[in-house]
């Protein structure tokens, strides 16, 4: 029985390269009888509004971009607790939910298209200030607070385009090295509350991003019911540039200045707002609140005989330990 198919895509994506690519992958969905209809995103936000129209009208909607075109979707699947599964066609720079999936080429995700069955989620609520008003939105792969958001202002199309998805982030990190100040905060969890200058405060719910080189959530899962918190207190540039490693490889939660914890939520005030960032993408800022929404959506997994995992990507569950 075929399903029916709404693509939305991203023309921006990638630096502005998902269009072209997408014409060539079109033609190959073509001939694997993978028809459907297709939407283009005009403005940020806009996939939102489309998914939620379309979540109860399609059997999947496909993301044709990156990982805030996934965001997107998935946050108007969720509000409109629709019967929609997302599918992945990965055309972004990081694309972190697809490799974290296993759809890593793309006949793996043209199979997954035909013949992927859905998986439950995890997603992260977020509740965020944008133009004086409050905003939902929902990440599959992390949200947080302070440093990694001038890494992603840093991390401009140009150095995409420049260093491509491997190296831009990296070069993204030493940009923000020199520009970011460690802010006040205060966070309150179900179980404590904390003060002080903090260098990052995110919420992971699966482990990998940048594009996976940076293991940032170690040892989260898309599927145990919990988030991944992690607070970094204030360092000087030095210190940061000095654990930038850890950050890669995963092996900084036992640091002095790392509290790395489970829960169901989180909530950060500030005295002025910062930029808050959600799977890779600035968007609003503070005051925020992370919450866990378990099993929240379906999301389409490679099927078997798919090609082989990568390194850092799902291995044998929707996100394994390590």
């Amino acid at each position: 029985m075929s399903r029916s198919i709404l693509y939305i895509l991203n023309p921006a994506a990638a630096a502005g390269t998902a269009h072209d690519r997408w014409e060539r992958w079109r033609a190959a969905l073509s001939q694997r009888n993978l028809h459907g209809d297709v939407v283009a995103t005009q403005t940020r936000g806009h996939a939102i509004d489309l998914a939620a129209a379309a979540a109860n009208r399609f059997d999947i909607l496909a993301a044709v971009g990156g990982d805030g075109l996934v965001g997107e979707i998935a946050s108007g699947i969720i509000r409109a607790r629709g019967r929609a599964t997302l599918g992945i066609l990965p055309l972004g720079t990081g694309n972190d939910v697809a490799t974290q999936l296993g759809i890593t080429t793309p006949e793996t995700a043209f199979a997954t298209l035909d013949r992927g069955a859905p998986k439950p989620l995890d997603a992260i609520e977020v509740r965020y200030r944008s133009t004086s008003q409050d905003q939902v939105r929902h990440a599959l792969v992390f949200a947080s607070v302070g440093f990694a958001g001038e890494l992603l202002r840093q991390t401009t199309p140009r150095v995409k385009r420049w260093f491509g998805p491997r190296l831009c982030y990296p070069i993204g990190f030493v940009r923000a090295l020199f520009r970011y100040r460690a802010p006040p905060m205060r966070i309150r969890t179900e179980t404590a509350t904390f003060e002080g200058a903090f260098l990052h405060v995110g919420a992971g719910n699966a482990e990998w991003a940048g594009g996976g080189t940076m293991r940032i959530s170690p040892g989260a899962r898309w599927d145990d019911g919990e988030l991944d918190f992690c607070l970094v207190s204030a360092m000087n540039r030095l210190e940061t540039a000095w654990h930038f490693p850890k950050l890669v490889r995963g092996t900084f939660a036992t640091h002095p200045k790392v509290r790395y914890f489970r829960g169901q939520w989180l909530q950060i005030e500030t005295a002025s707002p910062i930029d808050l960032q959600l799977d890779g993408e600035r968007l609003g800022c503070t005051p925020a609140a992370f919450r866990l929404l378990p099993a929240a959506l379906g999301v389409l997994r490679p099927p078997a005989g798919a090609d082989p995992v990568p390194a850092g990507a799902d291995r044998g569950g929707c996100k394994g330990k390590t």
